[in-house]
């Protein structure tokens, strides 16, 4: 399948003409193009931007209903639409409300949807209006003005067009609830509306138009300067952009406003994490959590989406490990059998903390059990390999070697690694100029085999040969290019010791930090607030020992690449 295909999922090019279906506001066609892909053999959507044109389609052929006075027609299609994403509070909203509308015996039904868009968002001020009317439509008076109050409560934290008409008839008694609540809820779904421009800004940045999102974003920010949602999504665009300081002041906006936001309370650890201020991160994530426990109702946790849930648990997570608690790291994580398969990047951190808190047999465990839930996945190969050559296990990091994936690109690091353990088991490795050539075949932030490595792994080739001035010569090269490790030092020292005289008198080993340290040393510059020296640190370790699988594990540049392809 192209890569398009991979992306948009299922046929491409059905997609497309479903996509353009869309930009035509011919959404009832596009439903009908895109449902197959979309939702495939077993019927539920996933991931891909098939999934979300079908989701648009849906919801635009029961919007456009809507607007045209037809809420009964427009009910099936939201009514598939909240079915198969339970967890969009707009959808349970929008459902909802064409029920209220379509009139007939649905209160019940429409106050059920209400409510379940509120356990997902209890700010959604459209959601409390149609509570209300469901109420009185009910005849509960009583019931209808507590929902009135708590939607004039949340204006205090969001920005919204009812807050003006609804707020002066505060605090609402049972006799005061206005009696054309419908109209204004018709009024809701009907015309253009913020939401609208808001999704056609998320179809932009999905589309990998950022910079044109970010203006759409940026432009609503301006008209609705209270709107929290309006500067989180404006801050996500600017992180997706590499611009972080721009965005933590957006985000820090964002809260202002409400500094209750889930999301952007979330966004915020991460940018602080993509500036490699750790610490903050650390301690902004430990607030957060400490006033959300406080705030939950005894025995019952906040309603939160399950993906959300998987998301946070990884940030913080990963700054707990890189800040030095490890074990700490590997409870907020969660845990189960399925988990290496939906979320490989969590499993993967769990094999990092495993393994830098004194647990390298459990690291290895996850590790094979990757490789086997993705064997198409050339880094999960590189690591276990790397953490098989470290435990000493030379037959079964060549059995792994033996299981490469192929690929049209030439990937060099099975190479490089076949040359580490030729050189262990005392065999005679090919010549790394010879294989040099291949390149270093990965994703950006994946372990790879740069240049630097194939310069080290050749003068350990001419130290078992005997030729120590080469020895000398590459790692004195890599060391005034300002590489320096402790491996690199003990085998230029080892070439000087077989040298004797022919190295300058006055020349010592230098003074460097010891690998088996490196994750203290790491969280100590994370602390300190030195979170660019120690990146730095880890980049070396990174450049020089692609085999060291530590040099990875405390990298938070490798845990954060993949996070943008996420948010894509």
């Amino acid at each position: 399948m192209s890569l398009l295909g991979r992306l948009l999922g299922g046929d491409s090019k059905a997609t497309v003409r479903g996509l353009a279906l869309i930009e035509e506001g011919r959404f009832s066609e596009a439903a009908e193009q895109l449902r197959l892909i979309a939702l495939g053999s077993g019927g539920a959507p996933d991931d891909s931007l098939a999934s979300y044109h079908f989701r648009q389609a849906l919801v635009g052929e029961g919007r456009r209903l809507l607007r045209n006075g037809d809420p009964a027609r427009a009910v099936p299609w939201l009514a598939e639409a909240a079915a198969l994403w339970p967890r969009y509070a707009d959808l349970q909203f929008l459902h909802g409300a064409a029920m209220l509308l379509a009139g007939g015996g649905a209160g019940d039904e429409a106050l059920n949807a209400a409510r379940r868009s509120l356990r997902l968002n209890p700010d959604y001020i459209e959601a409390r209006l149609l509570e209300a009317e469901a109420l009185r439509r009910r005849d509960r008076p009583r019931d209808a003005a507590a929902a009135l109050n708590a939607l004039v409560e949340s204006g205090r934290r969001v920005e919204h067009w009812l807050l003006a008409e609804l707020a002066p008839g505060a605090p609402y008694a049972p006799e005061k609830v206005p009696a054309d609540l419908a109209a204004r809820l018709q009024r809701v779904v009907g015309g253009s509306s913020p939401k609208e421009e808001v999704a056609a800004a998320v179809a932009l940045c999905r589309a990998g138009h950022w910079e044109d999102g970010l203006t759409r974003f940026e432009d609503l920010v301006q008209r609705h300067p209270r709107y929290p949602d309006y500067r989180t999504r404006q801050a996500a665009a600017l992180f997706q952009l590499g611009r972080s300081a721009e965005a933590l002041d957006a985000v820090d906006a964002a809260l202002a406003l409400n500094e209750n936001y889930r999301l952007a309370q979330d966004l915020r650890g991460l940018v602080l994490v993509d500036l490699l201020r750790l610490r903050e991160a650390r301690d902004h994530f430990r607030g957060v959590d400490n006033v959300r426990a406080a705030a939950a109702p005894p025995g019952e946790a906040a309603a939160v989406p399950a993906n959300e849930q998987l998301f946070g648990s990884y940030v913080r997570a990963m700054v707990t490990m890189l800040t030095g608690d490890a074990a700490g790291a590997l409870a907020l994580l969660p845990a189960g059998p399925e988990l290496g398969r939906e979320f490989a990047r969590a499993e993967l951190l769990r094999a990092a903390a495993e393994d830098l808190s004194g647990q390298p047999a459990a690291c290895l465990r996850r590790l094979a059990r990757l490789v086997e839930a993705w064997p198409a996945e050339p880094m999960y190969h590189h690591l276990l390999v790397s953490r098989l050559l470290s435990a000493g296990q030379s037959k079964e990091a060549a059995q792994q070697l033996g299981r490469w994936p192929s690929g049209a690109v030439a990937d060099a690091r099975p190479l490089y690694l076949e040359n580490l353990l030729r050189l262990d088991q005392g065999r005679e490795p090919v010549s790394p100029t010879t294989v040099a050539a291949a390149g270093a075949a990965a994703a950006a932030g994946e372990p790879c085999v740069g240049p630097e490595a194939w310069r080290l792994l050749e003068a350990r080739v001419a130290l078992r040969r005997g030729d120590a001035a080469s020895v000398w010569a590459v790692c004195e090269s890599l060391r005034s290019e300002g590489w320096l490790t402790e491996p690199l030092v003990e085998l230029q020292t080892a070439a000087a010791l077989k040298l004797g005289g022919g190295v300058a008198a006055d020349w010592e080993p230098p003074t460097v930090a010891p690998l088996n340290g490196l994750a203290a040393r790491v969280a100590w510059l994370h602390i300190r607030g030195r979170g660019q020296d120690a990146e730095q640190v880890v980049a070396g370790i990174g450049r020089l020992h692609p085999e060291s699988a530590a040099g990875w594990w405390l990298s938070v540049k490798f845990w954060l690449a993949p996070i943008r392809a996420w948010v894509s």
